[in-house]
């Protein structure tokens, strides 16, 4: 989302203290005991407020679940809920479980969401025109699934499947100069594989370590509307600074190929991916996006961070190489939501292309 333009205010409010079930440690560290049934964490709250030319008014509240690991030290398991609207009608809801088994060996991450949003697109390519966009309904029903696995392999090595099911509806408004691309409006169903090497100490706050990550998902008309696939190459190295910082860098290559809905192309997502833009604000069949980020946890509940990201698309590799970059850098605060588990809430401001100004927000960090 963009600032001046499309964005005339963006509040994000913060309130875990006044809506978690926590007890809070005075000494500057991430970590304490979660073993005994008094210091456990049940549940966090955090409300969401904006406005935006757009969608004028909105609210909405996320709240998160905490269960009890199934043996003591094992990862924690959780459900989030998030459900927000706008004064023009527009709602959003997404429920995103994860749940882990066989001492942590095997994880399973869902996400079910229901959209009715608005939405911009800037057209197909590597040079957009901020000023230059049209605005699209999109009704959208999602499951996503990730089932990941280390049964069989050393610690540092994975293997999972991934599935898409999706029934999307889309209705483009009027358009001056921006050419409309096909909507794609049906089902995009599709089931994919991954194979990883990954040696981080921490998914939600990783102070060492290193992912290296290869994702295929083929959609075929055999089960929806559409056939076309899509890969990445997804690779992350993170190394402790001094003064408790950790420093994180990121490389990611995306392909998509085949009859590709326009809102699935290789782009940046605007939130993990080159933060701050709208959805595939560039986005084509291929995309390349870097990123480097600070990281420090400041105490209590409250961290920070400081980033740089470079990201660009193109219709095949050589042009992909050839293609200009665009630029961000950025600051972002950070809210504990569950110090235990190093899960954080964030809400990040970046200056794109040294241009415009844009705000995202989420929780987890953004790679």
């Amino acid at each position: 989302m963009f600032l001046g333009k499309k964005i005339l205010l963006g509040i994000f409010l913060f309130a875990a203290l006044a809506f978690a079930d926590v007890n809070f440690y005075s000494q500057d560290t991430l970590a304490f005991d979660t073993t005994s049934q008094k210091n456990f964490q049940r549940y966090s709250a955090v409300p969401v407020l904006g406005y935006t030319e757009e969608t004028q008014m909105q609210l909405g509240a996320m709240i998160l679940f905490f269960l009890k690991p199934d043996e003591v030290g094992g990862k924690v398991p959780e459900i989030g809920i998030t459900a927000y609207g706008s004064s023009r009608g527009q709602f959003q809801f997404t429920l995103e479980p994860y749940f882990y088994f066989y001492h942590d060996k095997i994880s399973l991450w869902m996400d079910l969401e229901y959209q009715d949003w608005f939405a911009s697109y800037f057209g197909r390519g590597n040079n957009p025109d901020i000023d230059d966009f049209v605005n699209y309904n999109r009704k959208k029903l999602y499951l996503g699934a990730r089932l990941e696995s280390r049964v069989g392999l050393p610690s540092y090595l994975k293997y999972g499947i991934e599935l898409h099911i999706e029934s999307s509806d889309i209705e483009f408004k009027d358009g001056d100069d921006v050419p409309l691309p096909d909507p794609h409006s049906g089902s995009r169903n599709g089931i994919g594989y991954l194979f990883g090497l990954d040696t981080r100490d921490n998914t939600n706050w990783t102070s060492h370590g290193f992912l290296v990550e290869w994702t295929q998902i083929y959609f075929s008309d055999q089960f929806g509307d559409y056939t076309f696939n899509l890969e990445s190459l997804d690779m992350r190295g993170y190394t402790t600074l001094p003064f408790g910082s950790t420093a994180a860098m990121g490389f990611l290559w995306q392909r998509a190929g085949g009859d590709v809905p326009f809102d699935m192309l290789a782009g940046p997502d605007g939130i993990k991916r080159f933060r701050g833009v709208e959805s595939l604000y560039f986005g084509d069949n291929q995309a390349l996006i870097l990123q480097s980020e600070v990281r420090r946890y400041f105490g209590w509940i409250f961290g920070g961070h400081v980033f740089f990201e470079g990201g660009k698309s193109g219709g095949y590799f050589s042009e992909l190489m050839r293609n200009k970059w665009h630029r961000s850098v950025g600051f972002g605060a950070l809210l504990a939501l569950n110090r235990s588990e190093k899960l954080f809430a964030r809400a990040d401001v970046s200056w794109v292309d040294f241009d415009h100004v844009g705000l995202s927000f989420y929780v987890r960090q953004a790679f």
